[in-house]
């Protein structure tokens, strides 16, 4: 169940989790509580990153440093509708070419909370191979969004979306950034950024949210 109660949101029967907790009869009840990332002001999920030099080639890229701002909305199946926002630190690896097909950022936040951003090299270099020798081939520029997957823990539940719009703002050695917005999400409590052992096989499937519509928005950037 959705986390969102720790900022005071309601959304009907997605509402439950909230900071950590777990169902005592679940199968994960045997993880230990830990802190869950705070809400912050909805309005740093309305930002904007800064703008800079779109590369399209996708390589020699390591970035140490950035953030990722998710806000997760939803309407509950008794109408209510709630959201919050949320923001995590860069982490995990410098160079994002893991694995070689995709680019994936890595964010976290504290206990096992996290967010993260994926993206096909393809779809951002346009289908070309990367340089070859001395020939670059060439592509246009980037004026349109392209596909990512976006997912984000909150208060040990993982949302989900593999259908997310990117709109890439820079992306070069100096800087990437970009805002997205993902129209359905899934949810689960496999959570990647902690993986649970004690969690059947069954329970770890992602399962369609069914009772209410759950969106993610927001935007990341990150530095060398």
């Amino acid at each position: 169940m959705i986390a969102l109660a720790a900022a005071a949101v309601t959304l009907g029967p997605l509402t439950g989790c909230g900071s950590g907790d777990h169902d005592p009869d679940g199968p994960s009840s045997s993880r230990p509580a830990t802190a869950a990332v705070a809400p912050v002001d909805a309005a740093e999920c309305r930002e904007r990153p800064a703008g800079g030099r779109i590369d399209r080639a996708g390589h020699d890229l390591e970035f140490r440093s950035g953030s990722m701002h998710v806000a997760i909305a939803g309407t509950g199946a008794d109408g209510a509708a709630g959201s919050a926002c949320y923001g995590f630190t860069k982490w995990g690896n410098a160079d994002p070419s893991v694995p070689p097909d995709s680019l994936l950022f890595v964010f976290t936040g504290p206990g096992d909370d996290g967010a993260q951003l994926e993206l096909l090299v393809g779809d951002l270099t346009g289908g070309v191979l990367p340089p070859i020798g001395g020939v670059r081939p060439r592509v246009g520029p980037l004026d349109a969004p392209i596909d990512s997957s976006v997912g984000v823990t909150v208060g040990g539940t993982y949302y989900h979306s593999a259908t997310c719009q990117l709109t890439v703002t820079a992306m070069s050695s100096e800087r990437a950034a970009g805002t997205f917005t993902c129209s359905a999400a899934t949810r689960s409590h496999s959570n990647p950024f902690a993986p649970n052992e004690d969690i059947d096989e069954d329970s770890e499937t992602e399962t369609t949210v069914s009772d209410a519509s759950v969106t993610l928005s927001g935007w990341f950037e990150t530095t060398p």
